[in-house]
């Protein structure tokens, strides 16, 4: 039963993580101007919150799923406003990587579809007149 249920789907995961890619790959540099500005956002906080890296890399990206633990908090005015650039960044992000996902999904639902109705749609009927 497991063995037949891999082989239908593998399939479909492997054709949506390529599809994945395609579209991932025609925004990349969006992609990596977004990473690099919560990377920024990071060593902002790092400098200016007094925290060690590794917990500046946490709140950022606590912060920019907006998650939210407020387990790091940001006490001056920089780090504040460093805060909330990251958070709409990360909205930003999640947003465009929803965007990529649905687009992928569809894409691989649709062609699946296609390819399951194609044999088993009715042939039409000529009709011939006489």
């Amino acid at each position: 039963m497991l063995n037949r249920f891999l082989k239908k789907r593998l399939p479909l995961v492997n054709e949506f993580l390529k599809t994945w890619i395609r579209y991932t790959s025609y925004v990349q540099e969006v992609i990596v101007t977004l990473l690099s500005i919560l990377l920024l956002g990071s060593v902002l906080i790092w400098k200016y919150e007094n925290v060690n890296f590794g917990n500046a890399i946490y709140f950022t990206l606590i912060t920019g799923l907006s998650v939210g633990y407020g387990d790091i908090t940001p006490e001056t005015v920089i780090g504040k406003i460093v805060s909330v650039c990251i958070g709409i960044v990360g909205v930003l992000f999640v947003g465009l990587s929803v965007a990529i996902a649905t687009r992928a999904l569809t894409e691989t639902a649709k062609r699946h579809y296609e390819l399951n109705h194609k044999s088993t749609e009715p042939q039409s009927l000529s009709t011939s007149s006489q």
